[in-house]
C-alpha cells in the first residue's frame, strides 16, 4: 500500500502545529514576564515560585532567587552543581534559597553542624565529600558582612552558604514565593 502526499491535509496540519507553538511560547514568555519561574531542583519545594524584583527588603526566612558569584558559578559548573547557561550573568542559572544570615549575624560550624548567632540550625550540616567523593570547600566561620547574606536550604545536597559562603544583596534578583509546589 502506498501513502500519498495530501496537501491540504498538509497545509491543515501545519498551520495547526504553528498556531499551537506560537500559543506556548508566547504563554511561556507572558509567564516569564510575570515573574512566574520554575524549580525543578530537590533543594527546595519542586513547582512554581513567583519572583518579586520590587522587594523592599529581604529578611530572615525570606526565600530569594540569586545569581552566584562568578567564582562559585565556576565552581559549581565544573563540579556539576550547577547548569551552565551563557546568556545569565556568571553564566550560572540563578539559584533559589532561604536565607538564614543578615548583615550582623555570626555563622559557624562546630562539628559541622551550621550555626547562625550559635544557634544549630536543625537538619543543616556541612558535608566533608560530595556524592562523587570529592571534598566539599570549606569556609571559616565568620560574620555576615554588611550588604550580604548567608542563604541556605535544609537539604542534604544543596550548595549554598555552608560551602561558598555569603552572598552580595547585589547578586539578588528578587524575593520568591511558592505558587504551586510540592514537597519533595
Amino acid at each position: 500500500m502506498r501513502l500519498r502526499f495530501n496537501k491540504n491535509r498538509f497545509k491543515k496540519v501545519a498551520g495547526i502545529s504553528v498556531t499551537v507553538f506560537s500559543i506556548t511560547v508566547m504563554t511561556g514568555y507572558l509567564l516569564f514576564e510575570s515573574g512566574l519561574r520554575f524549580n525543578l531542583t530537590p533543594s527546595l519545594p519542586i513547582g512554581v515560585w513567583k519572583i518579586d524584583k520590587n522587594f523592599i527588603r529581604i529578611e530572615k526566612g525570606d526565600y530569594v532567587w540569586f545569581t552566584p558569584t562568578r567564582e562559585i558559578a565556576d565552581f559549581g559548573i565544573q563540579r556539576g552543581y550547577l547548569e551552565e547557561n551563557k546568556s545569565c550573568p556568571n553564566y550560572s542559572i540563578p539559584l533559589l534559597k532561604q536565607v538564614y544570615g543578615l548583615p550582623g549575624d555570626s555563622y559557624s560550624f562546630f562539628d559541622d553542624i551550621v550555626r547562625i548567632n550559635n544557634l544549630p540550625v536543625e537538619n543543616a550540616k556541612r558535608r566533608k565529600t560530595d556524592s562523587k567523593g570529592r571534598p566539599m570547600p570549606k569556609i571559616l566561620d565568620g560574620i555576615v558582612q554588611r550588604d550580604r547574606i548567608f542563604v541556605l536550604t535544609l537539604h542534604s545536597l544543596s550548595f549554598d552558604s555552608r560551602y561558598f559562603d555569603t552572598i552580595p544583596m547585589e547578586n539578588v534578583i528578587g524575593t520568591a514565593k511558592p505558587v504551586l509546589v510540592w514537597t519533595n
